[in-house]
This record gives structure tokens, C-alpha cells and sequence, in this order.
């Protein structure tokens, strides 16, 4: 979705055709191989442990050629990318990719992953990944091609506008405080302190975190408002 909305948002070719085939290549290669760097704690052999951390550490190679063309596809074209709801989305959940991308492939290191795995920094991670860079990545795809499909303008650019923020907002405030949880509950776990003594240190952390998920929720359902009156509401100008 990326490959195609930014270069004809920007209205430029992509920069370049080859780091794509890298990119792709390196991904099917490289990510097929590193889900067991979640387990790198329980008793997996320890080769496949070995291949999880090396294959996650080279995760960058695919990322940083993925960002890069993007990148520089958008290079001096900023102005188009935010005047456009979609490309904007879009390009936003680029720069969680690079973040949750280098972020997995520190966690794979086994003397961080002592700290920050089983417990709410993991958590804070996948939203990162699911809410950051999947989730804003989609919602530019809906906002930029439903247009385009449906022959009708959208029904709210501002409606579109606030959901991003809300989403930007909730995401962000949700990896803060899970990540400051987490390590809160890394820390004293590696200290030998017990489950239920360390609940009450990040309870506030989980009331911010509710209040969070409410914002992000409500993102959902305006967004959700706002591309069923564009497909099915009166065609008209977009506000």
C-alpha cells in the first residue's frame, strides 16, 4: 500500500525499482526465521535460538531498503504527502515501521530481551506495530483509494484529520506507559520480586492505558462513520 500511495501522492516514481526487489527478498529470507526470538528463555534448541537473533538483528537490511526508497521517494515532496489525508496516514506509519522495526531487532539481543520480554514493554511493542505501522498504513489505503473507487469525494477531511491525530495521539501515549510499565515489571522480575508485589507500582500506568484504548476506540468508530457516509452518503464537497 505504500509502494503505490506515496508515488502518486508525491506524483513521482518510485526512487528505486531495485532496493524494492532488495527489500522484498530480504524480507521473505530474513523474517520467516525470527519468531523464535520470543522464546530465546525456554528451553528451544539453542541453533534455532541462534538463527532467530542473527536473522532478527538482519532485519534491518529489508527495513532500512524499504524506508529508504520510500523515503526519498517523498524527499522535498512533504507538501503533497500532508495535503493529502491518505498519503499522510501513510507516510506517518512509515516512521512507526522504522521505530517498531529497529526496536524487534534489539529485543532480540538476549541481554535486553532479560528486561523487556513477558511482560507490558512486548505489549507496547505490538501496538507499535499493529496501531503504528499496520493500522496507519491501512487507514491511508481506505482514505486514499475509497475516492478513487467510489467516484466520491470524502465526506470529512476534517473527521479524517482528527482520527489521525486521535489514532497518533493513543499510540503513542499507549507505548509510553506500557513501555515504562514494562520496565518496571523487567526490572524488579530480574530481582527476584514476585508477580502480585509489583501490580500495584503500574496501576496508574493501566488507568492511563484504559483511558488510551477509550481515545483510540473512539477513533475507530468516527473513522468508521466517516467512510460509510463517503461510500454511501450524497456525493459533495468534502469538508
Amino acid at each position: 500500500m505504500a509502494y503505490y500511495v506515496i508515488p502518486r501522492a508525491c506524483r513521482a516514481p518510485l526512487y528505486s525499482h531495485t532496493l524494492s526487489l532488495l527489500g522484498f527478498w530480504a524480507l521473505i529470507v530474513v523474517y520467516t526465521h525470527i519468531g523464535t526470538h520470543h522464546l530465546l528463555q525456554v528451553p528451544v534448541p539453542t541453533w534455532l535460538k541462534v538463527v532467530a537473533i542473527v536473522d532478527s538483528v538482519a532485519m534491518v537490511i529489508p527495513v532500512m531498503a524499504f524506508l529508504i526508497n520510500i523515503w526519498y521517494t517523498a524527499k522535498g515532496r512533504l507538501g503533497e504527502i500532508h495535503a493529502d489525508i491518505g498519503a499522510k496516514f501513510v507516510f506517518t506509519g512509515t516512521i512507526m515501521y522504522f521505530f517498531v522495526s529497529i526496536q524487534g531487532s534489539l529485543m532480540a539481543l538476549p541481554d535486553v530481551q532479560r528486561v523487556t520480554h513477558f511482560n507490558n514493554w512486548v505489549v507496547a511493542h505490538a501496538h507499535i506495530g499493529v496501531l503504528g505501522f499496520a493500522g496507519m498504513i491501512a487507514l491511508g489505503g481506505l482514505y486514499y483509494t475509497i475516492p478513487k473507487i467510489s467516484g466520491k469525494p470524502l465526506f470529512s477531511r476534517f473527521l479524517a484529520d482528527f482520527q489521525y491525530w486521535m489514532v497518533l495521539i493513543g499510540m503513542v501515549g499507549f507505548t509510553v506507559v506500557l513501555t515504562i510499565a514494562g520496565l518496571i515489571q523487567g526490572n524488579a522480575w530480574l530481582n527476584g520480586e514476585t508477580v502480585y508485589r509489583v501490580l500495584p507500582e503500574i496501576h496508574v500506568y493501566y488507568v492511563v492505558r484504559a483511558g488510551l484504548g477509550l481515545m483510540i476506540f473512539s477513533s475507530a468508530v468516527l473513522g468508521f462513520y466517516n467512510i460509510v457516509r463517503s461510500l454511501f452518503g450524497k456525493a459533495g464537497a468534502s469538508s
